[in-house]
């Protein structure tokens, strides 16, 4: 073969997971070089190859851990030292003898046996016990160890790692239940111990010494919305005041995530696990709990095998927290990290503790009702093809409308036609059944997805308790997961219905309250543009404002399809639309959505100089940043391929908008629990959906509460424009909303 290209970001990856990880004199992580120029010294004297390339290009940043990108940058200082430069070019350069020479004398350099000195490994000694008189001690060394008034270190340096073991157990339909089976503990750097759940050592009992322990020591762990069955930190209990933005956090003892600090750090990945952080931050590789134990049930497994586990996890929390806080203060997000994410993480968990209640009754007839509309369109669609036929089968379906009907196709391809929804929403037009089969879709998805599967997330309580996820998008912003309540259906009438499925207990209400229009407040406060800021403190209707600019026509006699069209062009800009998309939305061409844009932008100037400033910034910094200082990394924006750049640069766009909106939610909901605590109320704090938060409210309350959520919705942050909730109570969350 005559040439031979290898990338570089592969080749260290490889090299650096599979062998034992070691370091320079100086610290530096050098196994994955060492490893990537033995393996190119290899291929060059095996002499397959007339030439070798290495390549740099396409390497996915966000998914490297930093000791890798560190190493394949200084690989590519190496390898530009050969005299024969067409190495790192496409060409390649030839693989003689001399290149071979060169990469030997590189390895010497990196070599183990050289200069370089062994990396850290766990060296930490681990044990457990269940004798309360040594629990006890350890727990007091703990705290006299680690307590924040009698460190001489920063605090935020001095941390105890802890980190419990949960056992999860199927609990009947899609339910799973999580059982605490012990916890470790790590306050020095040289041993852990693990105390299991056991005789007189309870889960409550290691519960409450946790919360004694955050009374004066700073503690770290891992995913900590998931101890907080276990225990609730001082700094919560004690706690009767919203957001704050000062640092306030630097005054006694915190509580640190570990995951929620690394998913800041890059939020661009969204599965973190616990040998992440301690690979990325501790260059330690921590054995994967599912390689340990597989499926098995972690009350079953060896304890020697479960202890040393769990103190090595206590002992990453502890090490790795110091670091990712280092990181966080570097970027600015400390203060993000402290004032609004961790309080957050509790929130949530009292979220999907209370839950909501569904009604089995009603959720088999919505389900019914579902039922009778599917079976007409079926027979509606049916009569139309002329032919019975699997109206789910792609393949049938393409069959029918494109070949029996005749309707206009993309170009067939092996697999058959695209019936993709963006295809057959182009051609509702053409033909009645394509708009029957759309719905057809929608209503069997509503179906399996809320009517049949929601009823299997129910439990004995009558309520279906969610797990909301804070460390998943790229944006900020908040999802939800078994079952998915995010997205409940509101763009039909037959889709909104579900939600009189949900109801308060007896005796309360729902109180509803979404913000009106926040990503287009947020766009007016960060582009200020006087036009968009005008509508809003003149309290115009900003789509019939819009419409009026672009189509010239008065206020007064502007269209409901103009509006329309004005909406879709607002919030279009918002997320960077290209005219393309707009005219796919509004079914016009490509010109006309263009020149809709133009005229969007003649009226708005200084939305579109925003949108070049927060595009040329990104593409300056590599990040996006919202108004609260989260960023997020856009590599898109490097991508030699015109259509990922692209999306890039309508990431740099709408990422500091969305994520904006998402880092305001999260104050109004942190504003909204704690003044519910602080007013010693009975309302509680139930479901945060998009832009909207919902209280299952005393019916002695409502007033209290309409006002209370209201007002803390609407001051969570000061722009240039005001912000609007709107609230609405109901004896379900159908009326409710």
């Amino acid at each position: 073969m005559d040439i031979l290209t290898i990338n570089a970001f592969n080749l260290i990856k490889d090299a650096f997971n599979s062998m034992p990880a070691f370091t320079d004199a100086d610290g530096n992580f050098v196994s994955g070089i060492y490893g990537a120029l033995f393996k190119l010294k290899s291929i060059v004297k095996a002499g397959e190859y007339k030439k070798i390339s290495v390549s740099f290009e396409n390497g996915a940043d966000h998914e490297l851990s930093p000791a890798v990108k560190s190493q394949t940058d200084r690989l590519k200082d190496i390898l530009a030292g050969y005299t024969d430069t067409a190495l790192l070019s496409a060409e390649g350069c030839d693989a003689t003898d001399a290149l071979a020479d060169f990469l030997e004398k590189e390895i010497s350099l990196v070599s183990p046996l050289g200069k370089a000195a062994a990396v850290p490994v766990f060296e930490v000694k681990t044990s457990f016990t269940s004798d309360l008189s040594e629990v006890e001690e350890l727990f007091s060394k703990a705290s006299k160890k680690c307590c924040v008034s009698a460190s001489s270190k920063n605090p935020k340096d001095n941390y105890i790692g802890f980190y419990p073991i949960v056992d999860t157990v199927d609990a009947g339909g899609s339910i799973k239940k999580k059982n605490i089976i012990g916890i470790s503990l790590c306050y020095e750097d040289e041993t852990a111990v693990y105390f299991p759940v056991q005789g007189f050592i309870t889960a409550d009992y290691l519960g409450n010494k946790l919360t004694e322990l955050s009374k004066s020591c700073n503690l770290a762990t891992f995913d900590i919305k998931s101890s907080y069955n276990l225990f609730t930190p001082y700094e919560i209990e004690s706690r009767d005041y919203g957001y704050r933005d000062d640092q306030s956090y630097n005054e006694g003892p915190r509580c640190f995530d570990t995951l929620i600090g690394a998913y800041l750090n890059d939020p661009n990945k969204n599965d973190y696990m616990i040998e992440d952080i301690s690979k990325e931050y501790l260059g330690l590789n921590l054995e994967k709990r599912a390689d340990l134990f597989g499926k098995e049930a972690l009350a079953n497994a060896d304890q020697n095998v479960l202890s040393a586990y769990a103190c090595k996890a206590a002992f990453v929390c502890k090490k790795a927290a110091p670091l990712i806080g280092k990181k966080l203060d570097k970027d600015g997000m400390e203060g993000l990290f402290y004032n609004i994410e961790m309080p957050l993480s509790y929130i949530l968990f009292a979220m999907e503790k209370e839950g909501i209640i569904a009604e089995r009754e009603q959720l088999k007839i919505y389900g019914d009702k579902l039922k009778v509309r599917i079976d007409e369109l079926e027979k509606d669609i049916y009569s139309a093809a002329g032919v019975e036929f699997n109206i789910n089968s792609p393949k049938q379906l393409g069959e029918v409308l494109f070949e029996k009907l005749g309707l206009p196709a993309e170009k067939k391809t092996k697999s058959g036609y695209s019936t993709a929804a963006d295809v057959l929403e182009k051609l509702a037009g053409e033909h009645k059944i394509v708009a029957d089969i759309l719905e057809y879709r929608g209503l069997a998805k509503l179906k399996s997805t809320y009517a049949d599967g929601l009823a299997a997330f129910i439990e004995d309580d009558n309520r279906i308790h969610t797990s909301f996820n804070q460390t998943i998008t790229a944006t900020g912003r908040i999802s939800s997961t078994e079952p998915n309540l995010q997205n409940i259906p509101m763009r039909t009438e037959l889709g909104r219905l579900i939600r009189k499925v949900f109801v308060p207990k007896e005796g309360y209400v729902f109180a509803d309250a979404d913000y009106s229009q926040i990503e287009l407040r947020i766009l007016a406060h960060m582009s200020g543009d006087e036009g968009l800021i005008k509508a809003y403190h003149d309290g115009e209707d900003i789509h019939a404002s819009t419409a009026s600019k672009v189509f010239h026509v008065p206020f007064a006699e502007v269209t409901s399809e103009q509006r329309r069209s004005a909406k879709a062009v607002n919030f279009g800009i918002v997320y960077g639309i290209s005219a393309y998309g707009l005219s796919r939305d509004l079914s016009i061409s490509p010109k006309e959505a263009k020149e809709y844009m133009d005229k969007y932008f003649e009226a708005y100037p200084r939305v579109k100089e925003y949108q070049e400033r927060v595009v040329k910034e990104a593409k300056e910094n590599g990040t996006s940043i919202t108004l609260f200082g989260r960023k997020r990394p856009i590599p898109e924006l490097k991508a030699s391929n015109f259509n990922i750049k692209q999306f890039g640069e309508r990431v740099a766009m709408n990422a500091p908008i969305q994520g904006t909106a998402a880092d305001i939610m999260k104050i109004a909901m942190i504003n909204v629990f704690f003044r519910l605590k602080k007013d010693k109320l009975k309302s509680k704090l139930i479901l945060q959906i998009h832009d909207e938060l919902v209280i299952e409210t005393a019916g002695d309350e409502t007033d209290i509460v309409k006002e209370l959520l209201t007002k803390e919705m609407e001051s969570a942050v000061t722009l240039v424009v005001p912000m609007e909730a709107t609230c609405h109570t109901g004896s379900d969350w159908y009326e409710a909303k």
